[in-house]
């Protein structure tokens, strides 16, 4: 039976919402300083072949991305929804938050992160429970151990970590739930067009895995997802709309793309300018005064 092995780490649907017309993409290598020869679609960027293969007693199996796949869909439908309605429900709003929690720990940007916080993350601190019995019904307890030292079991990881900043321990915390839902909000500004990049969550230095803090995620061209303490809850300044696209450039790994080719020269400019002159810590640091 055949599994899949292009593994988008920035799913499809969320990729298509800065295509063009034509449903294509500029394609710029920062590490080659070019772009590519030809226009790309959605399907063709932000992928890697079985990233999320894992092997099961020498056999391997592609469950985790079917997991992304079921959760992907999720997201894609209660953000065409929001589109659609112009509302955001509480329901659409956690689902949204679980969206940028999960793409954080997909992301190969992050992988170094999650080996990082993957050690410190023991089983006995997670909000889960592994069950599995002998015959007579008493706890299996070289099984259990035998699966929680498993790489599986540490890969399964990725889908655990999006949840922590939901609780407090290992229970559920309205509190945590209620203050992020407070600090949320979509902009949504059709004058503009937004870059992509390989790693798109721009978050500030209150972020950790157990909390959200502040972050911005563009959700397409033209809407951006953010969450800040501010007290405004609103974007403050036409400069957050540039600041947004440098940071993007600025936290790519490798690969960025937009739905213009001009628009995307005229970032890569503007950044190299603020290499230039040695001012391009200010970026990420500056972008949350605008909201």
């Amino acid at each position: 039976m055949s599994i899949s092995k292009r593994h988008h780490y920035i799913p499809q649907f969320l990729i298509k919402r800065f295509a063009d017309t034509d449903k294509m993409l500029y394609l710029y290598d920062k590490e080659k300083s070019a772009f590519a020869k030809e226009k790309r679609s959605p399907k063709s960027v932000f992928f890697e072949m079985n990233r999320n293969t894992l092997e099961i007693e020498g056999i391997p199996n592609d469950n985790l991305e079917k997991l992304y796949a079921e959760l992907d869909a999720k997201f894609a439908a209660d953000l065409t929804a929001m589109a659609r309605e112009g509302s955001i429900t509480v329901e659409r709003l956690t689902s949204l938050l679980l969206l940028v929690s999960s793409l954080k720990w997909r992301l190969p940007a992050n992988d170094s992160l999650f080996e990082k916080e993957e050690q410190k993350h023991l089983y006995e601190y997670l909000p889960i429970t592994i069950t599995v019995k002998n015959k007579d019904g008493s706890d299996n307890t070289e099984a259990i151990r035998h699966l929680i030292g498993s790489d599986t079991f540490k890969q399964t990881k990725r889908i655990i970590f999006p949840f922590l900043p939901f609780y407090q321990g290992k229970n559920l915390s309205p509190g945590k739930i209620l203050q992020v839902h407070e600090n949320s909000f979509i902009n949504s500004n059709n004058r503009i067009i937004s870059i992509l990049g390989d790693a798109p969550l721009i978050e500030d230095s209150k972020s950790t895995i157990d909390n959200f803090g502040n972050f911005i995620l563009p959700l397409g061209n033209a809407e951006t997802f953010i969450c800040t303490d501010s007290p405004l809850k609103k974007v403050n300044s036409v400069a957050f709309y540039a600041s947004k696209d440098l940071a993007m450039f600025h936290n790519a790994q490798k690969y960025v793309v937009c739905s213009s080719k001009d628009h995307l020269v005229a970032i890569i400019e503007t950044y190299k300018e603020l290499e230039r002159t040695r001012q391009t810590h200010l970026i990420t640091e500056h972008i949350f005064k605008f909201v």
